[in-house]
């Protein structure tokens, strides 16, 4: 994913009396045919970021208090085979939507189908962060009405639903960190969990594409394994291991392959000439020096040292 964003809109940027127009027509690139109302007090300072996802969209705003509507005439008007996966990191707020309400507390996602009408109501609020995954219905993954109904009913109630919470809130925690990099790689389990929910069915390519997605975004913890990757997907160690193991490869070889090109990436890398070799062998997941060295050179054929700048 590139790390420059689709959009970046400040509203500082821009003469008072304009700013919440400003900030209506940033939203109107990734939320099609929603419309924004607010009424709240002295001047409308918000931030908007977007960030491409392998197609998709993942966007972040931060804004006063304001609604968030898309109505019957601009489902007709607007149409857009789209969801979005909502979540707010800043506190409490209200969804109508499909024949339901819901009252959000931070951090729990509700996902909505925006070929239905719905109202997204922050208008309590001083201010609040939202992040949203636009995700373009596609073969393969095209939920329903019902199939949307469904997805948060099981969020709060299920083990999938609680796994994809906690992914969700990981990616809203890299975009607010600064690392959209990270978060694209964290949206691939969010995707794939919310098909999981749908009853969708996942290309085995695409799902082990996922899986390895989420390892790569961890490969500096030493004690990383197979079960923690599963953990992120809502599945078993074993259907993590089957899945490598229908590619020709074992999660452990991949895993080492991984963290060898990884360090030697970093260990050509004039951004990194200032680390050690230890430093560097740590920061890619080894705990040993004697191993990575080992581990380096029968994979490279040379020593860490030999890829040291100005050598």
């Amino acid at each position: 994913m590139s790390e420059a964003p689709v959009v970046h809109a400040r509203t500082t940027d821009v003469p008072e009396s304009e700013r919440f127009d400003y900030f209506r027509d940033a939203l109107s690139d990734v939320y099609l045919g929603i419309r924004t109302e607010w009424s709240g007090p002295g001047v409308f300072d918000a931030a908007f970021d977007s960030y491409p996802v392998d197609g998709d969209v993942l966007a972040h705003m931060w804004a006063p208090g304001h609604v968030g509507r898309r109505g019957s005439a601009l489902v007709k008007q607007r149409p857009d085979e789209a969801v979005y996966l909502n979540l707010s990191t800043s506190g409490a707020h209200a969804v109508s939507h499909l024949d339901r309400s819901w009252a959000l507390g931070r951090g729990m996602p509700i996902l909505l189908d925006s070929e239905s009408p719905f109202l997204v109501d922050f208008a309590d609020r001083a201010r609040f962060r939202l992040f949203s995954l636009r995700i373009e219905k596609r073969a393969g993954f095209a939920p329903s009405r019902a199939d949307v109904l469904r997805i948060n009913e099981q969020i709060a109630r299920t083990a999938t639903g609680r796994a994809l919470t906690v992914q969700a809130r990981l990616m809203c925690a890299e975009i607010e960190a600064g690392r959209p990099e990270v978060a694209a790689a964290m949206a691939a389990p969010v995707r794939a969990l919310l098909g999981v929910m749908a009853g969708a069915s996942v290309e085995p390519s695409r799902r082990l594409d996922d899986l390895k997605a989420v390892a790569r975004t961890r490969l500096a913890a030493a004690d990383l394994r197979a079960d923690d990757v599963a953990v992120a997907f809502g599945i078993s160690a074993r259907t993590v291991q089957a899945e490598f193991s229908a590619a020709g490869e074992t999660f452990a070889g991949w895993l080492l392959a991984e963290r060898l090109d990884l360090a030697h990436e970093r260990l050509s890398a004039v951004a990194w000439r200032a680390r050690s070799i230890a430093e560097i062998a740590t920061a890619c997941g080894f705990r040993d020096p004697t191993h990575f060295h080992r581990v380096f050179r029968g994979r490279f054929g040379m020593t860490p040292g030999d890829l040291r700048p100005g050598r």
